[in-house]
């Protein structure tokens, strides 16, 4: 059984790194390099969103974050 709760531990930073890895691996191997650049694509997208969204829950809940 898989235990995603080490995932969710560590830092936004490390979790876009792995995900990076796992998908720039997966399109590599299906796409050949120019997956790299898809997966590089997709982790911008993760990045502004995630960023978007905390801004987000910043602007509505102050007291949290």
């Amino acid at each position: 059984m898989f235990r995603a709760s080490w995932f969710r531990k560590h830092p936004a930073i490390v979790r876009i790194a792995i995900g990076f890895a796992v998908i720039a691996t997966v399109l590599c191997l299906f796409l050949g390099p120019i997956g790299i650049l898809y997966a590089a694509g997709f982790e911008i997208l993760y990045l502004l969103t995630y960023l978007l969204l905390t801004a987000l829950a910043a602007l509505l809940y102050p007291d949290v974050y």
